[in-house]
């Protein structure tokens, strides 16, 4: 019996049986009761393990009943294949089954199914000090929080380290020559991101550091200087011999077209279209019916003329392909240049607050690994694994085969076992270091790792267990089919399919293929699904029984949000995300603003919800122009403008509430739509579990919602007779009675994918530099670079294709009895529309009807289906305590209207002011406020007369005038960092300003004191000469304070 083992298993093959089988077979057929304790088997999720124990676990507890009474019929037949395998009888196979698994359960802490991540994780626990870590380390998962922290540490550098700040300085002018932004915070958070993949660590490890880049820069841009200027005098040459002559002389106007797109740098695009290259070689310089006398001028200069092209063209050959990737390097080495100084900070982060970080995990035991024998290791973590069992090994990326590849040999070399198991055609994780050639080569890796030397026996699992006839005929075809469009070595995965069907029903395919564009692509995808659900329930299946995936969770989200409306109950671990609810974000824009009086875009966000739900509308206004007019406001002026809408928003008041009281405060003055209960009910558990167990602080809930929000989700009980949707990554290795597929019509483009390589060997003769490390793009100009690029753009077109085609494979073997794929010809370029459209074309030979049409199915068909088991909930009821009991806080009487009325008008002209720059916006600002429309003619006659009284005022009037520069409630900050902010300042000179506070109450002595420490601040500034006047709105008093 051969020990290495590896099952290439196609979807629904038995995988899961088949190393369950393995594995059961090791236990039964050992005398050690506690075999299990040298077994581990590796799988690549937490889910997938907690699925292979329970399977693990609940197939021996039916094999201890006897063959008579396991119910689950594939359980029986594993029974019986076991029992022929090992040549036991019932009765021994059952008191066997009895052992192991009371073995198992008594030394449940032995049972070794996990995460290659959890195993690497455990072994490093075990080596904490030989690897210099602190025991008590705590694991990070967490790239985003860690990465802008040292990019903001970095960048907090400039102005003190020299060399960070010039190369910081020079990579924001590059972006601004190149028109883009100069904000390089952003480029610096992406390319922080490779610091965690650990198959980017070998280029990493060898980066330059930031002198030797700041050398190779100088080199590369010279080489651009000097390649532009050639260029550039070249068609300056050009142009001044064809300067007089008509551009409709020239064939086709190609020369000319073609010339003033090249005149001027950068030359990106210079390559010359056919015709044009072939006009240029035959001398053809005009056409037939030109003027004699331009056809004469032309052919005295066409030797001339053919030679400088002629240089140009060589030019372009020899130089442009190097030309473009120095560019490319010359903009992608500033970023590159700081990355070991955020490398670093990254490093100190983890330090100070005792962290390790997942993605170290495989790089750290790799070390290790190399310097260790494998029995030392074995010794330390106190079991010694004689068998492995390897799932979904196309996943698994090269260096966690390295890290297991010497365990497995030291176990293979003492008679253990290995078994892997995996599908080349479903390996879509290669953005996560999966690769696919690992598992279709796995001899070659298996001599790089010493492998070879122990015979393994290749095993193919092709009959299909899970899907019914017509899914498993359709997709045998359509895979086939498209092996066409995949080169080696990828094709033979696809070109050989045939996989067998287990099942003897009939089974249902459909392709529903729209032909339509823009929003309508949403509208009719939507209603087709609609029409597929109520079909398929009308047939007697359960919403339950369905399953809608996607590629995207966006299209998840829209998805959702339609059903939800349909009154179609559905569950997603996305569409169940507290951060998915409007209501939710509202809520959060709310405390971002109460938090921050500036944070514009959550005013905005506030604003668009309102206008969206008519909670505020206007008839004089757009709801852009609201937008526009109202987000960009002060907190005085945004509660003033809620208020018009009769919405008692008073941001002072919410400031004195705690965060669970803040909460339902803003429930009840917008008076939400609760048909969202369910999210805001969970959101109101998750901020009362926070202010209980951490703080009341609204600062500290956002930074802790911030980190949260992505897995903060309501739960959902088992059970529930509700539609699935999920993405198709997240669908691996799940089945679904039904499976309906919309929006099969994704683009194949390349992405955003960056991969690292040494460019010297390209530059070698040019500059003195044997190794430049840089991360480029990667991107269809690579065809237009020397090589080796053009070689890897065709390699990774080849593998996005293959991304693209496993993920169909995956997505279309999930289902069990129907299959209901909805394609777009929309966007036509790049989409995988084509697949179907030319595979449908071509298989007319077919036993099934699939047709592409342009409309949608209209149905009147009614749901049948039972609605008992629908997600609701009760609804909200929230009741301020306040509002039904009042606290006296000492004897006294409470102020009368008239103070009342006093302060609420000083409050109303305070607001008006502070929107007034100059004597002109008066006007303006009382309509803002709509005063005349709320408030009626006597008001506004009365607000305008004091505002008009005040500005008037011969003390302060020019204060008011476009002669000076004013500041209203702007920051301003002293030495030791104290924040004041004066209602107007004006300046005057430069050393001449004024100063003008308002006031809505009565005069205090505190007002005075409150005015000289501005001016104090404004003194330390280098102003001499500060005027100040404390301006009284209720009584329209001005007191100049001297």
């Amino acid at each position: 019996m051969t020990n290495f083992n590896i099952y290439k298993a196609s979807a629904g093959s038995g995988k899961t049986y088949t190393l369950v089988k393995e594995y059961l077979l090791r236990c039964l057929s050992s005398n050690d009761l506690i075999c299990h304790q040298s077994l581990l088997a590796i799988t690549f999720t937490n889910k997938a393990a907690a699925e292979m124990k329970t399977r693990i676990i609940s197939t021996l507890f039916d094999f201890t009943k006897g063959i008579d009474f396991i119910e689950d019929n594939v359980n029986k037949n594993l029974f019986n294949e076991i029992k022929e395998i090992l040549d036991y009888n019932e009765p021994f196979l059952v008191q066997k089954s009895k052992k192991v698994l009371s073995g198992i359960i008594h030394y449940y802490g032995l049972f070794s199914v996990s995460t290659i991540d959890k195993f690497i994780h455990r072994i490093i626990r075990k080596f904490t000090y030989e690897l210099d870590l602190s025991t008590t380390f705590e694991v990070e998962m967490d790239n985003e929080k860690i990465i802008t922290e040292a990019v903001s540490s970095v960048i907090d550098e400039i102005g003190t380290n020299k060399e960070l700040t010039q190369t910081l300085l020079q990579y924001s002018l590059y972006k601004i020559k190149e028109d883009k932004s100069w904000d390089i915070e952003d480029d610096l958070k992406k390319i922080s991101e490779q610091l965690f993949k650990d198959y980017n660590s070998e280029f990493i490890n060898n980066v330059p550091d930031i002198n030797l880049i700041k050398k190779i820069k100088i080199q590369l841009l010279n080489f651009i200087n000097d390649f532009e200027s050639s260029f550039k005098l070249s068609a300056a040459n050009i142009n001044k011999l064809i300067l007089q002559i008509p551009s409709e002389v020239f064939p086709y106007k190609d020369l000319p077209n073609y010339m003033n797109k090249v005149s001027t740098p950068p030359y990106l695009d210079v390559i010359m279209s056919n015709r044009l290259a072939d006009s240029i070689k035959n001398k053809k310089w005009y056409k037939s019916g030109a003027e004699n006398d331009y056809k004469n001028k032309l052919d005295t200069i066409s030797q001339e003329l053919y030679e400088k092209l002629s240089n140009l063209i060589e030019l372009i050959d020899k130089d442009h392909p190097t030309y473009l990737l120095s560019k490319q390097s010359y903009s992608s080495l500033f970023a590159v240049s700081v990355l070991s100084n955020i490398s670093t900070k990254i490093k100190d982060i983890k330090n100070n607050n005792n962290l390790v970080h997942i993605s170290e995990f495989n790089q750290i035991i790799n070390s290790f690994l190399e310097k260790n024998p494998t029995p030392f290791i074995y010794e330390k973590i106190g079991n010694r694994y004689n068998s492995y069992f390897i799932d979904e090994f196309q996943d698994t990326s090269v260096i966690q085969w390295s890290n297991l590849s010497p365990l497995i040999e030291e176990a293979l070399s003492s008679g253990g076992s290995c078994l892997i198991v995996g599908d080349a055609k479903q390996s879509i994780y290669r953005w996560r270091g999966g690769e696919v050639k690992q598992f279709l080569s796995l001899s070659e890796f298996n001599q790089k790792h010493h492998l070879n030397q122990f015979k393994s026996k290749i095993h193919s699992l092709n009959i299909n267990y899970r899907s019914d006839k017509e899914i498993v005929s359709f997709n045998n075809n359509f895979f086939k089919f498209l092996s066409q469009y995949l080169d080696s070595p990828y094709d033979r995965l696809y070109s050989n399919l045939n996989h067998k069907c287990n099942s003897t029903n009939l089974g249902k395919v459909s392709v529903s293929g729209l032909n339509v564009k823009g929003e309508n692509v949403l509208v009719n995808t939507m209603n087709l699904i609609y029409n597929k659900i109520i079909d398929v329930v009308n047939n007697g299946y359960s919403y339950s029984d369905i399953c809608i995936l996607t590629r995207s969770n966006k299209e998840i989200s829209s998805i959702a949000t339609f059903l939800t409306k349909m009154q179609i109950p559905i569950i997603s671990s996305e569409s169940l995300l507290l951060k998915n609810s409007n209501t939710v974000q509202f809520i959060i824009n709310n405390l971002q603003v109460i938090l921050d009086p500036k944070n514009y875009l959550s005013k905005a966000n506030i604003l668009e919800y309102l206008i969206s739900n008519n909670l505020i509308q206007s008839k004089t206004e757009s709801a852009h122009s609201l937008l526009y007019k109202h987000s960009k406001i002060d907190n005085y002026q945004f509660k003033s403008f809620l208020n018009l809408s009769s919405i008692n928003w008073d941001y002072k008041r919410y400031r004195r509430l705690n965060l669970y009281e803040l909460t339902e405060e803003i429930i009840r003055t917008f008076s939400l739509d609760m048909s969202s209960n369910m999210y805001m009910n969970f959101f109101l558990d998750f901020i009362y579990e926070f202010a209980t167990k951490k703080s009341n602080s609204i600062h500290e809930f956002l930074r802790f919602w911030d980190e949260k929000k992505h897995s903060a989700s309501i739960t959902i009980p088992s059970g529930i007779n509700a539609i699935e949707l999920m993405t198709i990554h997240k669908s691996k290795g799940l089945q679904f009675p039904i499976v309906i597929f919309p929006f099969a019509n994704w683009k194949e483009d390349l992405g955003k994918d960056k991969n690292w390589f040494n460019i010297g060997s390209v530059f070698e003769s040019k500059f003195p530099f044997k190794d430049i490390i840089t991360l480029l793009p990667i991107k269809k100009e690579l065809e237009r670079w020397p090589q080796p690029f053009p070689t890897i753009y065709a390699e990774h077109k080849n593998q996005t294709k293959l991304d693209s085609i496993n993920l169909l494979y995956v997505a279309m073997t999930r289902p069990k009895n129907e299959l209901h794929i909805i394609t777009n010809s929309d966007p036509k370029k790049g989409s995988i529309y084509k697949y179907f459209e030319k595979y449908l074309a071509h298989g007319d030979n077919l036993r099934f009807v699939s047709d592409i049409s342009d409309s949608i199915e209209e149905t009147s068909k009614t749901l049948i289906c039972d609605q008992n088991t629908q997600i609701s909930d009760s609804n909200f009821i929230s009741c301020s305590w306040r509002s039904r009991m009042r606290i006296r806080k000492k004897r006294g009487y409470s102020k009368g209207l008239k103070t009342k009325l006093a302060i609420n008008w000083g409050e109303l002209i305070h607001q008006i002011m502070a929107g007034i720059n100059l004597k002109s916006d008066v006007n303006k600002m009382l309509n803002t406020y709509n005063v005349l429309e709320h408030y009626g003619e006597d008001a506004f006659e009365r607000i305008k007369s004091s505002i008009e009284k005040i500005i008037l005022d011969s003390r302060i009037s020019d204060l008011f005038s476009n002669e000076f520069n004013h500041f209203i409630e702007r920051d301003i900050v002293d030495p030791k960092g104290s924040i004041y902010r004066p209602d107007r300042v004006v300046v005057q000179s430069d050393t001449k300003v004024a100063i003008i506070d308002y006031k809505t109450g009565k005069e205090k002595p505190e007002d005075v004191k409150q005015i000289k420490k501005y001016e104090s601040v404004l003194l330390n500034m280098g102003y001499k000469h500060i005027s100040k006047f404390l301006i009284y709105l209720s009584k329209d008093k001005i007191q100049e304070v001297r």
